[in-house]
C-alpha cells in the first residue's frame, strides 16, 4: 500500500490534466471536491491513525465509529460508493449535531426562534451543478487512490524482497 504522501503526490500531479477538460463554470467545484476528496476524504478513512484522519486534527473523533464499522480496503475502496458512504455519514453527524443544537436552544431560549430547520431546498441544492461537480472531484480523487494502491501493491509483489541486514 502507498504511503499517505505518495497519494498526495500523485493526486495533485493527476489534478491538472483533470481541470483541463472542463468547462470554466465546473473549475472551482470540481477542483474544490477533488482537493477535499485527496487530503480529508480519501478510502483511508477507515483508519483511525491515518494522514487524512489527522488533518481533521480535533474533529478526527468523528472518524473513530467510522473506522469501528467499515474495514480498511473494504466499502471505503470501492469507487462512487465509498464517497457516497462517507458523505452520508458526515451527513448523519452534521444533522445530529444540529438538532441537538437546535433542541438545547429552545429548551434554553423558549420565547426565541433562534434555528430554523428547513428542507425544502434540499432536493435543488444537491442536484445543483456546482454539488455535482463536487461530488465528481471527490470520486474522481477516490478514483486516483485506489488505482495508485493496486498499482503499488502489484509492483511491490514483483519486486525482490530486501533481506534485513544483521548486525
Amino acid at each position: 500500500m502507498a504511503s499517505g504522501r505518495t497519494h498526495d503526490i500523485v493526486n495533485l500531479l493527476v489534478l491538472p490534466p483533470a481541470v483541463y477538460y472542463l468547462q470554466p463554470s465546473d473549475f472551482i467545484a470540481f477542483t474544490g471536491g477533488y482537493l477535499v476528496g485527496t487530503f480529508f476524504l480519501t478510502p483511508d478513512n477507515d483508519i483511525y491513525l491515518s494522514k487524512p484522519n489527522k488533518r481533521w486534527n480535533i474533529l478526527r473523533i468523528m472518524w473513530y465509529p467510522y473506522t469501528k464499522v467499515f474495514k480498511h480496503r473494504g466499502v471505503s475502496h470501492i469507487p462512487i460508493y465509498g464517497t457516497v458512504f462517507k458523505i452520508i455519514y458526515l451527513s448523519v453527524i452534521f444533522f445530529l449535531i444540529l438538532f441537538l443544537l437546535k433542541y438545547f436552544l429552545d429548551y434554553f431560549y423558549p420565547d426565541k426562534q433562534l434555528i430554523t430547520l428547513s428542507f425544502h431546498n434540499l432536493k435543488d441544492f444537491v442536484s445543483s451543478p456546482f454539488v455535482l461537480s463536487f461530488f465528481i472531484g471527490i470520486v474522481l480523487a477516490e478514483i486516483v487512490h485506489i488505482f495508485t494502491d493496486i498499482i503499488y501493491s502489484t509492483i511491490k509483489k514483483f519486486l525482490p524482497k530486501r533481506r534485513k541486514k544483521s548486525r
